[in-house]
């Protein structure tokens, strides 16, 4: 059983912009009462705050957001670590043909180190999670 989670950005876009589909409400309810936690990267902040943006959200809303969300007790800012890189790297190489950003790739490296089940809406990242035997929950969605 896996005892925590990775929220990608498509994830986190979707719960923060009250659009995360039903099948993920759950989780997402889980880590806000406490009863699992996330684990999630500055890089993945990043990306959530770009897409924020891109929904049409001033920097003003996105950044309040991004800060509500980093509050949230269970929500872990994960550090960064050389083995993490190598690791990253690595699976930047390894997964070439996917096409995965460097951020997916940090993602499939604490993945890893945690033990974390990811939730994503990003099917290469799908792919490359399931190639490292990480525990992952993929929903499409054609549009953020």
């Amino acid at each position: 059983m896996v005892a925590n989670y990775f929220f990608d950005t498509g994830f986190l876009t979707l719960a923060i912009t009250n659009r995360l589909l039903e099948k993920w409400i759950r989780p997402w309810k889980e880590v806000k009462k406490g009863q699992k936690i996330c684990h999630i990267i500055e890089p993945v902040v990043a990306e959530t705050y770009y897409q924020l943006m891109g929904e049409g959200i001033d920097k003003e809303g996105a950044k309040i957001r991004i800060i509500q969300l980093k509050a949230i007790n269970h929500m872990s800012i994960s550090k960064l670590d050389d083995n993490d890189s190598f690791r990253a790297a690595h699976h930047h190489t390894q997964f070439r043909k996917l096409g995965l950003s460097l951020v997916d790739c940090f993602i499939l490296a604490v993945a890893a180190r945690h033990k974390l089940k990811v939730y994503t809406t990003d099917h290469p990242l799908k792919n490359a999670v399931k190639r490292i035997n990480v525990p992952c929950d993929y929903l499409p969605v054609s549009t953020l």
